[in-house]
């Protein structure tokens, strides 16, 4: 038995830290379970003389400090990792050195992800364990891009260039992402990062192509925008028996017959389908069909294509009220053209040049045919007398006509205003989906139900992952990075859809996620608020040293902490081993 002597001597020797765990035990344990680590020492590879970490590791301790801090910066990595290192080697059985996440580091392993023939081979590799181990639910899958910007100078060839902007940022460089997207649960199957300036209708037929190599299935809905409508994109679809649900775009052959698709519905020659969800009016109208042909790989394809033209009652409010601003601009501009006469203020002195100023006007706003202008010749004598001099009673004198067009009034056309208005707010759709397997609205509704896409856009360019802006400046760790924050996106995802499927089959919802809001529940919790709850339960453990071994007293779990890792799928070990003293 120890002496008390011994014993304050033992704890003199002893060495005291605390670690904060929150959530990192929690991401790491998903990332394990998805075989992350292995995937990715198998793809991206080590270096010969490579020493410590290896890059797979390297990987996932960086994914687990972007989710737990919500910063992509290298600058951080290093401190946040050695304040951890004792839980992050246990957490990975890997031993952790300083120089690991340095920033050169860091940047060989961003340029390892930025290979295009790794990349894919993870991406493909993700993918089957997320169908394997979280049995991911995939009914279709959703096409769209994004772009992210920075503040780069634009380098020929290099992935950050001037092209238009969706942030609203058109003088900075950007980058392009095309997403494509398991749908309900938008989980990301695959992903292209490209340069800033290229189209994106040229993007969809090369992320089509890897997502039917990945997930090797006929028979799948693929869903985008316009510019997933051109017709050897939908005939690929076609060829490789699948079906496509997407908007015409009003250019060419649409165009050109735009107005005759709505001039039966509008004239109230063809009888308008309504299309109700969740007992709201989601808009009305009605389809036909035509055949289509495309050549695809030297083969004739051949199908029958919906065309289906609905109205949207809130997509017309919004072109209503666009059309109502353009025309009070309008009426402005138009009445401004002859103002009242004075000094500095020019007059307009021919008819020509007043029609030619109306016309412009109508085309700029447009309203062309809305508005009713009328207008006047203001002519004005002046008599002067004939060559300089002071007048006299004798002296000759002269008329001079000035003539002045002014505007008198502009007058609103109701009755064409109206007319106008009712072929505001149309969309058609096109689809080879078939009926009536799938109504009218059905597909409206489908298409309406995008937001998955649109979802991982925001978690990718905001906080947590906050891709936009971008802050390396090297095409390659540029590239490396934005593939790196869509792992992290898919563990997020992940997360998410796991915790949700799990409380749907269990018919329970989970409280408590909310701050100040202890007795608010939900059944589609976020891995946002998820994350965030660990975070905020301040999980913790005490370690000391004592004659060369670590003993650790863990802080209690809350038991909605271990309800949470139990939805999950992953042991309560995952918390529970970190402390190893009684």
């Amino acid at each position: 038995m120890e002496t008390e002597q011994e014993v304050l001597t033992k704890y003199e020797e002893a060495f005291f830290i605390l670690e904060r765990m929150d959530d990192i035990p929690l991401l790491i344990g998903v990332m394990k379970k998805m075989q992350l680590p292995v995937t990715l020492d198998k793809h991206l590879g080590n270096h010969g003389h490579q020493e410590g970490l290896s890059n797979g590791w390297t990987v996932v301790i960086w994914i687990a400090y972007i989710l737990s801090e919500g910063k992509h910066t290298k600058v951080h990595v290093q401190d946040w990792v050695m304040k951890r290192q004792h839980l992050l080697q246990e957490l990975s059985g890997e031993e952790i050195r300083r120089e690991d996440f340095n920033d050169d580091s860091l940047g060989r392993v961003l340029k390892r992800l930025s290979s295009e023939d790794s990349w894919h081979r993870i991406e493909h590799e993700f993918w089957t364990f997320c169908t394997i181990i979280h049995e991911v639910k995939l009914n279709g899958v959703r096409l769209d891009s994004t772009s992210s910007y920075g503040y780069h100078a634009v380098e020929t060839g290099g992935p950050m260039q001037q092209g238009y902007s969706k942030d609203h940022r058109p003088d900075l460089a950007q980058l392009k992402l095309m997403m494509a997207v398991a749908e309900p649960g938008g989980e990301v199957i695959a992903s292209d990062v490209v340069a800033g300036n290229r189209a994106d209708d040229v993007l969809y037929l090369p992320l089509l192509r890897r997502v039917w190599q990945i997930v090797r299935q006929v028979g799948l809905l693929y869903t985008g925008d316009s510019k997933m409508a051109a017709l050897n994109i939908r005939a690929a679809i076609v060829h490789h028996r699948d079906f496509y649900l997407t908007v015409a775009p009003r250019t060419g052959e649409t165009a050109d017959a735009w107005e005759s698709w709505l001039d039966p519905i509008v004239e109230g020659e063809q009888t308008a389908t309504l299309i109700w969800h969740d007992k709201q009016l989601l808009g009305a109208g009605y389809e036909f069909s035509r055949p289509q042909s495309a050549i695809v790989a030297e083969e004739t394809v051949e199908w029958v294509e919906r065309v289906q033209i609905v109205r949207s009652p809130t997509l017309a409010a919004t072109a209503t009220a666009a059309l109502e601003r353009r025309l009070q601009k309008a009426t402005t501009a138009l009445l401004a053209l002859t103002p009242e006469v004075g000094r500095g203020r020019r007059q307009i002195r021919d008819e020509a040049t007043l029609q030619t100023a109306m016309t412009q006007i109508m085309e700029r706003y447009p309203v062309a045919g809305l508005l009713q202008v009328n207008w006047a010749v203001e002519t004005t004598h002046k008599v002067t007398y004939v060559g300089p001099g002071r007048g006299g009673v004798n002296r000759p004198t002269q008329t001079q006509t000035e003539i002045r067009y002014l505007i008198t009034a502009v007058e609103r056309q109701e009755d064409a205003i109206r007319r106008h208005t009712h072929r505001l707010g149309w969309r058609v759709y096109i689809t080879n989906l078939p009926s009536p397997a799938w109504s009218l609205s059905d597909t409206v509704i489908h298409y309406r139900a995008g937001y998955c896409v649109e979802r991982d856009f925001h978690l990718i360019k905001d906080k947590p992952l906050g891709l936009s802006p971008l802050f390396v400046h090297l095409p390659d760790q540029i590239v490396g990075l934005t593939h790196l924050l869509t792992i992290a996106l898919r563990i997020l995802t992940l997360v998410e859809t796991t915790v949700r499927d799990a409380l749907q089959e269990r018919g329970e919802t989970l409280l408590g996620l909310y701050e100040g809001q202890p007795n608010r529940a939900t059944d589609h919790p976020t891995a946002i608020r998820i994350l965030r709850l660990f975070a905020r339960s301040e999980i913790s453990r005490i370690g000391f040293s004592s004659q060369g071994q670590w003993h650790w007293r863990l802080t209690p779990m809350p038991d909605l902490l271990l309800h949470i890792l139990t939805l999950l799928r992953l042991p309560h070990d995952t918390y529970l081993h970190l402390g190893n003293s009684p």
